[in-house]
């Protein structure tokens, strides 16, 4: 199957909601949403929503391959990525009570399968205190 074609029906897949990384060439790319690191490791997760709910945070994402946790890094604007959270990736939201400050809240997310690592997913950020 032509690479063209391989991408397009990954592509298709992606709307239905299934999508195999394994023939797609990800260029490593860090913050695709999309993309895998090296070949043969899972895709990123793809955060949708971070949603302010009585002064804390919920954080919403989808899981386009196979993995076992999600490990999560919050920022605020003065500060690097740090460990948020990580939970097993049968989880699509997260309840993040320790962000309930009244500051903006930056996330990104991985996807752990073994000793493989995702890159890093899309960032979207958040204030508690503003819904």
């Amino acid at each position: 199957m032509s690479r063209v074609a391989t991408i397009g029906l990954c592509v298709a897949s992606l709307v239905l909601g299934a999508c195999a990384s394994a023939e797609e060439d990800t260029g490593g790319a860090v913050g695709g949403g999309l993309s895998g690191g090296a070949e043969g490791s899972p895709e990123a997760p793809v955060l949708e929503d971070v949603i302010p709910v009585a002064k804390v945070l919920r954080v919403r994402w989808s899981v386009p391959s196979a993995c076992e946790e999600i490990e999560a890094e919050r920022r605020t604007d003065a500060e690097t990525f740090a460990p948020a959270f990580t939970v097993p990736a049968t989880d699509t939201d997260h309840v993040d009570e320790a962000a309930n400050a009244d500051q903006t809240y930056t996330y990104r997310l991985r996807c752990l399968l073994g000793e493989e690592t995702s890159d890093w997913s899309n960032t979207l950020s958040a204030n508690p205190f503003v819904e």
